[in-house]
């Protein structure tokens, strides 16, 4: 019995000095953790960005999520600021448009970490943590220098637009003026000017007009206003011709089109504008229980904001104009 009690006494200790010794760890542990984890460092020239991982894989894998995390932090930090900024004065705050302006202030602040510094580590039985920061000074520096060349790239498309419109190539100028705000795209909160011709122009708002202006211009007519024929009798394609023209009388090519036909389902409905601006009517079987129905044509202004752009602003641009159309009618005898 005695030796029983002896033995229980000493594994009771060994547990209370196991117990002990961890306790011990464990403040020695939090004793060893840095400064910038327990108070997040704030300094009115650098940005600090602290990445959290749980050990789970290689050390590898884990530190360089951690490094990861901690470049998101700062980038959130800096498109925080950088909204902060921002009064949005360019853009409607309709369909979408701050929400396409904010993922675009949200991209540009990771575009913009090069020259991120590591300041240290540290880690726990659990965790590892990484710290890291940017200096404000470098940020704008990089950003002011992105901006500066973005606006040169922009000013040249810009004024091969106005070249191309003064030529009378107006689908190709609406390209270019597309082209011209979206490399600009990241700046749409901001001043965006540049010097042409001597003058002040601001390319963003700028470009959008022009854009705006084109469409307007543009007109469908069709070479007669209403088809006659034998009740049920097919109309071929091409049967009838449409154009599209500037405010010139120019052709105008590339345009999409699209038809409907009131007495019932077009084959091929969308057709596109040849290089003099000629548009062939589409084959359809006309009504054999109407005495007269509507062949319509229409610019189609979503497929034209597709096949310009993937800029979502620019489309919205585009498609927000209203359309030219023009109408046909179709007589059944």
């Amino acid at each position: 019995m005695l030796k029983y009690i002896l033995l229980l006494i000493l594994s009771t200790g060994l547990v209370l000095s196991s117990c002990s010794s961890k306790k011990k760890q464990a403040e020695l542990l939090e004793m060893s953790k840095p400064v910038w984890l327990k108070e997040r460092p704030i300094h009115p020239n650098y940005w600090y960005g602290i990445g959290i991982t749980p050990k789970v894989g290689g050390a590898m894998f884990f530190e360089e999520k951690a490094k990861e995390r901690a470049l998101a932090d700062l980038s959130k930090q800096i498109s925080t600021q950088i909204s902060s900024e921002s009064d949005f004065y360019k853009v409607e705050d309709t369909n979408g448009v701050r929400e396409y302006i904010q993922s675009r202030i949200k991209a540009t602040s990771s575009e913009f970490l090069e020259g991120y510094e590591y300041l240290d580590k540290w880690q726990d039985d659990k965790n590892y943590y990484a710290y890291y920061r940017l200096s404000k000074q470098e940020f704008y520096a990089r950003k002011a220098q992105r901006k500066a060349d973005a606006i040169s790239n922009a000013t040249l498309k810009f004024q091969q637009a106005q070249a191309k419109e003064a030529l009378h190539e107006h689908r190709v100028a609406i390209d270019l003026y597309a082209a011209c705000m979206d490399v600009l795209s990241g700046y749409m909160n901001e001043e965006a000017a540049a010097t042409i011709d001597g003058e002040k122009t601001d390319l963003i708002a700028e470009s959008k007009d022009r854009i705006s202006k084109l469409i307007q211009s543009f007109d469908i007519k069709a070479d007669n206003d209403q088809i006659v024929s034998l009740s049920g009798s097919p109309v071929k394609e091409g049967y009838l011709q449409f154009s599209v023209y500037d405010a010139s009388a120019h052709g105008v090519s590339n345009v999409p089109v699209r038809f409907h036909y009131s007495g019932g389902y077009l084959m091929n409905e969308l057709a596109k504008s040849s290089e003099k601006g000629h548009v062939a009517s589409p084959a359809f079987k006309k009504s054999t229980t109407k005495t007269e129905e509507q062949l319509t044509a229409e610019i189609d202004l979503m497929n034209l904001g597709r096949q310009v752009t993937k800029n979502l602003y620019v489309r919205k641009i585009i498609e927000k104009q209203k359309p030219n159309k023009v109408e046909v009618k179709v007589i059944n005898q």
